[in-house]
């Protein structure tokens, strides 16, 4: 019962945190938001559990990821594909691509989902100062390969006073943690 409330309150937004980290990689993301889950789960029930779950689970899925390569086997298009259908489009792919797994994270969790910096701390298991950084460098180098192309997200300036940018990235959070994209 404990382990279905979890994956109700948390498994999509979770599993879109690990698809759009994984650039499409549907059966790493359910795998990781899975194992994440079933630790989340067996953690709640223990003393000292988690007082951030939403954040543990996300760091719980970037280690598990963290051995995960990027599978050559599946074809750039299909991954431009499943991040399609979630709102990636070929700018946000080329600078998501051209960032490493933890950058990735960092930018989805502190531009996209909007996590506090202490939350932010846990999922990447970082000191504040060493995060306060990673977050200016991804979202530096997601500017690098993305430029000023229209539209392109995420605003780093503005997301928060930017109403129509703000909805854009909410519809991108939405779509990717959308239920029919089940966790198998």
């Amino acid at each position: 019962m404990l382990a279905d409330a979890l994956h109700n309150m948390h498994g999509r937004r979770l599993h879109g945190f690990a698809i759009l980290i994984t650039l499409g990689d549907e059966l790493a993301a359910e795998r990781a938001t899975g194992r994440a889950l079933a630790a989340g789960a067996r953690q709640a029930t223990e003393p000292g559990q988690p007082k951030r779950i939403a954040a543990w689970l996300r760091a719980r899925t970037l280690r598990d990821l963290s051995r995960w390569q990027r599978r050559k086997s599946i074809p750039t298009l299909v991954r431009r594909d499943v991040l399609a259908s979630l709102g990636v489009d070929d700018v946000i792919f080329q600078a998501l691509a051209a960032m490493s797994l933890r950058a990735r994270a960092v930018l989805v969790a502190s531009t996209v989902e909007r996590f506090a910096l202490t939350d932010i701390e846990t999922i990447i298991s970082s000191p504040p100062t060493a995060t306060r950084r990673a977050v200016a460098d991804a979202r530096a180098r997601y500017l690098r390969v993305a430029g000023d192309e229209p539209g392109s997200w995420p605003d780093t300036q503005g997301l928060h006073q930017q109403g129509e940018l703000a909805k854009r990235v909410e519809a991108v959070v939405s779509r990717a943690m959308s239920a029919d994209r089940g966790l198998g």
